[in-house]
């Protein structure tokens, strides 16, 4: 198809393939030669999107291209269209009055809604269960060092939520406006460039990262007149006449006029409360496994072959899914050159995720490896599913032998059924113990585990090596309810109050849960202008 005209036109190119030792210097002429127009009519090309196809013989970079063409009519090849006309962007709501508004929560989703609500003029308390993230630094580091938890600020509470430690993945899956415009706000919170955060097909910061970011957005939200309350843990709220009048603390109650309930994935002791108030909440679906470890030079030749070790790549990655027994297994939060962290907020209790610096360059690569799990499997109630969460923790805790130990196998042990001997390096911290991971999980659960493990084996050769761990066990992927709203985004026995984010089961991962975030503030300030 022929486009044309009197002035010069921005053409979108979906893909162009580029070898990966290949320089990039030359785009423009590539654009020309693709176009088959001179190199003078190219004026601008701009990288829009970057991922890397390492699946057959030698990795090539795949680019998005946004190219600027001099006027002229123009044959488009294949996967090339015409750029379109950027959309007007909306007006934001304001608020009529400054009413007094609460965020719970200092995760992707509170700070989003924090920053919308004070933009649009209301006076907003933030009200976060942990603490600032040097204090939180110190007492993480003590978890790993001596296996001492804190179970009100650990690897989940605190500024910044759970995303603050992992390895900040901000990839999402959501097809929203507000998504483009959470990365740039990341990118202008210096969490990584251009290129890393707007450009990569898998924009990842780095735990390293997260804590300058973090508090330069609590900085940015202070001095906009935001009330930041740290070691603010919320037990409940007050209702009166269907509405919420206050959100209860400890020590005292907060008065406002409506809030945003972002408590993150781990508010545990928070849902009965919610419950005996009157706010329906609803079970749901999540996936239980291992985290998952192999030397990161192993994953590497399995993905690359013989250009392994080339250091224009990036440490490799891997993604594998299926559906063994009806049930869908799969590889999650797939963590190149990281480690794998202890995140209970329980004692007695484990579970375990993963991160990863900003250069992935650690001798260790850990994914999640799971299967789902339905709330009907779990037991009755709208709390079926975390309590069912709740005693797997409990039983990998004593099969790690306490202290926060995580309980390991060799996978292939963990696929045959038998102990692991000898030497398990592994960078897990306060330490691993030798165990029967497999027996950690009911037979529902493991079987079709076992399965998955083994035709993954066969898909990536020699990833069922004997220096491959599984670590028990992966249970939080994702919230265990959900806080149920209507179709103007409040509880509907609690008017005012607005559930978001991950904890509220509206979102899985930080850039969904800031979307969700925002579009709850915004719901919260359409309804104080109607009803306030």
């Amino acid at each position: 198809m022929a486009e044309g005209g009197g002035r010069e036109r921005d053409v979108i190119i979906r893909e162009l393939a580029v070898p990966f030792d290949q320089d990039e210097g030359d785009l423009a002429a590539r654009v020309a030669r693709l176009l088959s127009r001179p190199l003078s009519d190219v004026r601008r090309v701009e990288v829009r999107r970057r991922s890397l196809d390492a699946r057959r013989g030698k990795p090539r970079w795949i680019l998005a291209l946004r190219v600027r063409l001099a006027p002229g009519a123009v044959a488009l090849p294949p996967g090339a269209v015409v750029a379109p006309e950027p959309p007007l962007p909306l007006a934001p709501p304001m608020a009529r009055k400054a009413w007094r508004v609460a965020v719970v929560g200092a995760g992707p989703a509170g700070l989003f809604a924090a920053e919308r609500l004070l933009r649009a003029g209301l006076r907003v308390t933030l009200l976060e269960r942990g603490r600032d993230i040097g204090e939180r630094n110190r007492l993480v580091a003590g978890l790993m060092a001596q296996g001492r938890l804190d179970p009100e600020c650990n690897f989940h509470f605190g500024l910044g939520g759970a995303g603050a430690y992992s390895d900040g993945k901000l990839f999402t899956r959501l097809d929203h406006p507000r998504v483009r415009a959470v990365l740039e706000r990341w990118q202008a919170l210096g969490a990584g460039s251009r290129e890393e955060i707007l450009v990569s097909a898998q924009p990842h910061v780095g735990t390293d990262r997260w804590p300058a970011a973090l508090s330069r957005f609590r900085d940015e939200l202070a001095a906009a007149g935001c009330d930041i309350r740290f070691g603010a843990r919320v037990d409940g709220v007050r209702l009166a006449g269907g509405r919420l009048a206050a959100l209860v603390l400890p020590g005292g109650e907060v008065e406002c006029d409506a809030a945003v309930l972002a408590p993150g994935n781990s508010a545990r002791e928070l849902y009965p409360a919610l419950l005996a108030s009157g706010i329906a909440i609803q079970p749901k679906p999540i996936a239980v496994g291992v985290r998952v470890t192999h030397p990161q030079a192993l994953i590497d030749r399995i993905q690359y072959g013989r250009f392994a070790g080339d250091p224009r790549l990036p440490p490799a990655s891997y993604r594998l899914t299926g559906t063994f027994g009806g049930r869908g297994v799969y590889s999650f939060c797939m963590c190149p050159g990281g480690q794998v962290l202890p995140t209970p907020t329980e004692p007695e209790g484990l579970c375990t995720n993963g991160m990863s610096n900003s250069a992935r360059d650690s001798t260790e690569a850990n994914a999640a490896l799971v299967a789902a799990l339905m709330p009907s499997e779990c037991g009755e109630g709208p709390l079926a599913v975390l309590e069912f969460q709740r005693r797997l923790e409990r039983e990998a805790f004593r099969a790690g032998g306490g202290g926060y130990r995580a309980p390991a196998q060799r996978l292939c042990d963990f696929l045959a059924g038998r102990v692991s001997t000898g030497e398990m390096p592994c960078l897990y911290r306060p330490g691993i113990a030798a165990s029967r991971v497999d027996r950690l999980l009911p037979g529902f659960l493991l079987e079709p585990l076992r399965s998955g493990l083994a035709a993954f084996g066969r898909r990536m050769r020699g990833w069922l090596s004997p220096e491959a761990l599984a670590l028990g066990l992966e249970t939080r992927t994702s919230s265990p309810v959900r806080i149920v709203r209507d179709g103007s985004g409040s509880c509907p026995a609690a008017r005012g109050l607005f559930p978001a984010g991950e904890g509220a089961g509206y979102a899985g991962g930080i850039t969904s849960s800031a979307v969700d975030g925002i579009a709850a503030a915004e719901s919260l300030i359409d309804w104080l202008n109607e009803n306030g």
